[in-house]
């Protein structure tokens, strides 16, 4: 058959051209442009002939008839492609030809049948500039980070001034790829992964999902961009060859790349960030960074790709990060840290599912179509069997969690049997909720559970008939074991003194107050025993990371005092005026070694007491605001709403019940918890302290 589908190609060929041959001298480029250009001389020819396109279009039936079972999705993506159909048929074509790459035309094969659906962004008009003059600025300290983000917001403005809308488009891949640039990325992925040791290198199969892909999710499509990488990013393949370690090495790629995290950046670019716009930036959402990562080590011939939390467990959307693997050496880090071991930071944390981008394709995956479940990985699992109680109707099985912008949010898929819902590798330390879904309506099947990190489980069916007293302090969890920065902020304060002096170098200052044991984000009011007073009063750490998001000093009518602020050492990018008024600001001043602000007033004055708050993230009740407390029963149903009084809020609620506290005046981030049998709120996938 072969030799047929050789004698077909050549009798193709135009009477008057002679056909080219490939020379050991020729680049992989110009043997990839003889080859195509051949193809086109082929088909063209073959279109004033009616034999020749009927020899044409056998020769292509009998490459997909070798193909097997991958004939119809073949068959589907050549149909998808429409007019594009014929870039692909050619790159069939070029490997199925060459018998000395049968291995090549597997890996085209692959690529081709597991094509079907992924879809790329088409890069927005008028952005090119911008990119492009943002990448001109320096990268390497905070204070070039500054820079560029002060002239992002000024191409902001100047984007938002030239298109007031601009619509994003996705384009399926079957109908954008060229056969050139197919065939090029096919041709230097083999080239990387060659050059690997055969003891560190990867296996076809890995190959093929994550060295060989022309693009890793739904990013803009860029032909030369694994050639570039391949040549910037030379010398971390010559470190590894050279023995060093795969964790110094990525660490190394890193801190060269110097990414940064700006969730800010949809506002002004909508959409994913191809590589080279990324190369511009230097910063963006995990997903651009973490693709960047991707591309960088793949384009070396090393196993690479994004792993990904689709949900965290603890009502905070999805996480993405970087893994790789070289010979039997696998790291997983953050674009953004340093020297972290992901495994073990994450083994206690509230995560139901990690999953793993690939390149191949399972369709009857309905969530998780192009990945793989690797949550045994990073934490301890468990199989589920929940019973479906509620006599729901036997369609879809889903598992969700708790999200407070969809109430739930699915996260993963399963099988039925019986009366039974069945879901496999689950995380521990998650709060679930199982249901059967239909056209996108939701039947709850039973109560919502709890998996305890030790894999217990405990459901939360409310007892109407025995009502408790509960007081609530907040509407979401402070920290969890990988964040833990909101508590510092409150821990670390702790050092930080009040002074007043009657000299702006505070020689010889007098000591009011110092902070000691603070354990609580609400403001904290202290009574000055002094009865000394002071042209400049300040609050001062000498040590670094203390923040101060409220100071207000009070006269003896406990009423403001008003003064021309001063402020030294300070990191924080705020309005910092903000901490000295009574509105409930997420303003904060501090975070250096030596940090200070106070207040000069016109004369020496007494100050007779002084209000501070740590830095917080405004979740604690706040006086005036309006809540309503939810619990779950089939459904969230309203405890009632109070306007808060106090800084606590005092409720009756059903025993057992699972909660959800809104603050319906601001704010957005939320958690649903338990009440302990201490009657404290329990936050469920988070850390809970005494």
């Amino acid at each position: 058959m072969l030799v047929i589908i050789k004698n077909i190609l050549y009798l193709q060929t135009e009477p008057n051209q002679t056909r080219p041959r490939y020379c050991g001298n020729n680049s992989v480029e110009e043997k990839i442009n003889i080859r195509l250009s051949q193809i086109d001389n082929s088909i063209n020819f073959a279109k004033n002939d009616l034999m020749k396109i009927i020899t044409l279009i056998w020769s292509l039936h009998f490459i997909l008839i070798s193909c097997g079972n991958s004939l119809s999705k073949v068959e589907y993506v050549l149909n998808e492609a429409g007019d594009n159909r014929e870039e692909i048929e050619k790159v069939l074509a070029f490997y199925k030809e060459k018998q000395t790459d049968s291995l090549k035309y597997k890996a085209a094969l692959f690529l081709v049948e597991n094509m079907s659906g992924r879809s790329s962004y088409q890069k927005l008009p008028r952005f090119d500039v911008f990119f492009d003059s943002i990448g001109k600025y320096p990268n390497k300290s905070d204070l070039d980070y500054k820079n560029r983000m002060d002239y992002f917001k000024n191409c902001q403005d100047s984007v938002h001034k030239i298109n007031s809308e601009y619509f994003t488009k996705l384009v399926y891949d079957s109908q954008l790829i060229s056969s050139k640039h197919f065939i090029n990325n096919i041709e230097l992925a083999f080239k990387a992964w060659n050059r690997i040791p055969l003891d560190r290198r990867a296996s076809f199969n890995d190959f093929c999902n994550y060295i060989l892909p022309y693009k890793t999710r739904n990013e803009p499509i860029e032909e030369n961009s694994r050639l570039k990488l391949s040549q910037q990013y030379n010398w971390a393949l010559k470190e590894l060859l050279d023995g060093r370690s795969l964790q110094s090495v990525v660490d190394s790629v890193k801190a060269n790349f110097n990414y940064h995290i700006n969730l800010k950046i949809d506002e002004f670019y909508p959409q994913p960030l191809s590589v080279s716009q990324i190369e511009n930036t230097r910063f963006g959402i995990c997903d651009d960074g973490s693709n960047y990562l991707v591309q960088v080590f793949r384009s070396l011939g090393i196993v690479s790709t994004i792993d990904k939390i689709p949900h965290w467990g603890n009502n905070r959307r999805g996480h993405s990060w970087l893994y790789v693997k070289y010979g039997k050496d696998e790291y997983a880090t953050d674009v953004i840290s340093r020297n972290d071991k992901l495994k073990e930071i994450y083994k206690n944390e509230s995560i139901p599912k990690v999953m793993r981008e690939t390149y191949f394709f399972k369709n009857n995956d309905t969530l998780y179509p192009n990945q793989q479940d690797v949550t045994a990985d990073y934490i301890k699992t468990v199989n589920l069997k929940v019973k479906n109680l509620f006599n729901a109707p036997s369609n879809q099985a889903v598992l969700f969690v708790f999200d407070r912008e969809k109430e739930w949010l699915p996260v993963c898929s399963g099988e039925i049997k019986g009366s039974t819902f069945c879901f496999m590798t689950m995380g521990c330390n998650v709060l679930y909720m199982a249901a059967s879904v239909k056209n996108d309506k939701i039947s709850p099947i039973n109560y919502p559970f709890f998996i305890k990190k030790n894999g217990a489980i405990s459901f939360y069916k409310p007892n109407t008939d025995t009502m408790i007293s509960v007081i609530l302090t907040r509407k979401n969890s402070l920290s969890t074991p990988r964040l833990y920065h909101k508590r510092k902020w409150i821990t670390d304060l702790t050092g930080g003194v009040f002074e007043g002096a009657n000299n702006p170098n505070f020689a010889n200052p007098t000591f009011l107050y110092k902070i000691e044991n603070l354990n609580s984000t609400q403001r904290k009011n202290i009574k000055l025993k002094t009865d000394k007073k002071f042209q400049y009063i300040r609050f001062y750490a000498q040590d670094a990371k203390k923040y101060i998001a409220k100071l207000i000093f009070y006269d003896e009518n406990h009423q403001p005092l008003k003064g021309d602020t001063f402020i030294k050492n300070n990191v924080a990018n705020s309005e910092y005026d903000k901490i000295f008024d009574q509105t409930n600001s997420l303003q904060f001043a501090g975070g250096l070694a030596h940090f200070e602000i106070g207040l000069k007033f016109k004369k020496p004055t007494r100050v007779y007491s002084i209000t501070f708050q740590a830095r917080n993230d405004n979740n604690h009740i706040n006086i005036g605001e309006t809540y309503e407390l939810f619990y779950w029963d089939r459904e969230w149903k309203s405890a009632g709403t109070q306007v808060a009084i106090d800084t606590l809020l005092k409720y009756k609620i059903p025993e057992n019940a699972l909660l959800w506290l809104k603050n319906k005046t601001v704010g957005k981030e939320e958690q649903a918890f338990i009440i302990d049998k201490n009657k404290r709120q329990y936050w469920l996938g988070s850390d809970n302290y005494k």
